[in-house]
């Protein structure tokens, strides 16, 4: 019947947790969702270039940016596209950490003659 003060004291304790646990599951669900929204944006651009053998460079690299926040690289060697991305986004509650911001990389290859995208393809990428 006495523990009102014990309760109190716990919830007060406990708040900070929970705000930071709320606060990491806002962030690193933002950062999922702005990664497949330029995951799939890069991935259907590369998809159309591929499939319509275009190999503009500006073009594909303008198809890529538009409405979008990101460095793009595009290169072509013969008959293989690459495309490196990177975007940096600024995340809400990671000043609590020091982690302003989070980072997002893209390497995807592609072939245009059998028309196949290699999702991670780092190696390639230099």
């Amino acid at each position: 019947m006495n523990n009102k003060g014990q309760s109190l004291i716990t919830f007060v304790l406990v708040l900070p947790l929970l705000a930071m646990f709320i606060a990491f599951f806002i962030d690193s669900s933002l950062s999922i969702m702005e990664k497949s929204k330029l995951e799939g944006k890069i991935y259907d651009n590369m998809k159309i270039s591929l499939d319509k053998n275009i190999r503009d460079i500006d073009k594909i690299t303008r198809a890529i940016k538009k409405n979008s926040d990101v460095d793009v690289v595009v290169i072509i060697n013969e008959d293989e596209l690459i495309i490196n991305a990177k975007s940096t986004k600024k995340n809400i509650f990671g000043k609590i950490f020091k982690l302003p911001y989070y980072n997002l990389e893209f390497n995807y290859c592609g072939n245009y003659i059998d028309k196949k995208i290699d999702k991670d393809c780092k190696n390639k990428a230099r």
